[in-house]
């Protein structure tokens, strides 16, 4: 299964993230709207508002989800992989991820 990543803050959803989003739709299997936590941007929205209004707005598209993130886009990617984190796998070696740091 192809699946995308479209990761962004979304603080205010546009047409243009839209076209992002359905073009996307088209190619891969799967898609993943990664809606972040970022307070350092001050956001209009929640970060709950903003999940709610990207699911909102790509309901009619059956392959595509959304879900937020706060750390690592890399820790997003391998856990939408359906796989469980764990100390020895590549990417948690790679980032020195052990069950101490969570």
């Amino acid at each position: 299964m192809r699946t995308a990543i479209y990761p962004g803050s979304f603080d205010r959803l546009t047409n243009g993230h839209l076209d992002v989003v359905q073009r996307a739709a088209k190619l891969f299997d799967r898609v993943v709207v990664a809606v972040a936590k970022n307070e350092g941007k001050h956001p209009t929205f929640t970060l709950e508002e903003r999940v709610g209004l990207v699911k909102h707005a790509v309901k009619h598209l059956p392959n595509v989800e959304a879900d937020s993130f706060d750390r690592l886009l890399v820790i997003m990617w391998w856990a939408s992989r359906r796989r469980p984190l764990c100390a020895d796998c590549g990417p948690c070696r790679i980032l020195n991820l052990n069950s101490n740091s969570r």
